[in-house]
């Protein structure tokens, strides 16, 4: 199936003017610009809903008129590709949502270094969102009776919800979407070369900031972090079996699907994510997704 959809793809770009290509282009000025000229209009989903259908219908009825069935074929394979898309990262954003660490680290340049390169490094295993989802709590706690640290929160942004997730399809939706269109699952761990540079130039820039702001922290403020500590603690333990179920149905994608094929029901993987997804809603306290401060709004 995916070999087909494949074929059907290329057989109608090649018959695409390259004009089609300016919704797209609309769609991610309106990302850049719409937040800085109409910041309040743009927080509404509504929307941002307005501005997809805008730029998205006429697309889809022009391919579907234009060429008849091909279109039509293609529009079905975008909308699986969609649905499949949203369910990993809706498993691996709730699930992560469920797992809490609680504790009071110090927020020394050792500790938030350290944050953000296994933050880089777990999001390849449970997405940029899950992993940024999972650690941003604990670092901001560490970080409180500090007066200098946007910085911090801005490198963790670049390191653990950007560039970290490039090793796997886990890690970044994009790579996810080629995972589902036949590129090999473990293709882009021979990138691991580009990961760690950019990892760590991420990180070696951000010690200089650190470095600069830990200067101007006043010596009371510094005494405080040391009297706040408290070790780490990891709660809601069974999300992390949900979270590597969802890995282990994400490698055995080839066998689901072709279980889907025999039953023709393309998403058998999916009605697993979805299970594992409210077992972890129905088990998890509600208290640990409060701390973490869990919201439905990313995925919304």
């Amino acid at each position: 199936m995916e070999e087909h959809a494949v074929s059907a793809s290329l057989e109608l770009g090649q018959q695409l003017s390259l004009w089609l290509l300016s919704p797209f282009v609309a769609m991610l000025l309106c990302i850049a610009i719409f937040p800085l000229v109409l910041e309040h209009w743009f927080e509404s989903n509504y929307h941002k809903a307005i501005v997809s259908a805008v730029l998205g219908i006429p697309v889809v009825i022009y391919l579907v008129v234009v060429f008849g069935h091909l279109g039509l074929e293609l529009v079905a394979d975008v909308a699986v590709d969609y649905i499949q898309f949203i369910a990993l990262l809706l498993a691996l954003f709730t699930i992560s949502g469920g797992i809490y660490i609680t504790g009071h680290l110090m927020g020394t340049l050792r500790v938030n270094l350290t944050f953000l390169a296994v933050g880089a490094v777990l999001a390849n295993l449970i997405g940029t969102m899950g992993a940024s989802m999972l650690l941003i709590q604990p670092l901001l706690r560490a970080n409180a009776e500090r007066k200098h640290t946007t910085h911090t929160v801005i490198f963790f942004i670049f390191a653990v919800s950007n560039v970290g997730g490039l090793l796997t399809p886990l890690g970044d939706p994009p790579l996810f979407l080629g995972f589902l269109n036949g590129v090999p699952f473990h293709w882009t761990l021979q990138l691991w070369p580009q990961w760690l540079v950019a990892v760590a130039l991420v990180l070696a820039v951000y010690v200089v900031f650190e470095m600069r702001a830990l200067r101007k922290e006043s010596k009371s403020a510094i005494r405080i972090d040391k009297d706040s500590f408290v070790p780490l603690r990891i709660k809601g333990l069974p999300n992390i079996i949900l979270l590597v179920l969802v890995i282990v149905s994400i490698l055995f994608s080839g066998v689901l699907n072709d279980i889907g094929e025999r039953i023709h029901f393309p998403f058998v993987r999916e009605v697993i994510l979805l299970i594992l997804i409210i077992i972890s809603v129905k088990t998890t306290p509600k208290n640990a997704r409060i701390a973490n401060k869990f919201s439905w709004s990313p995925i919304i």
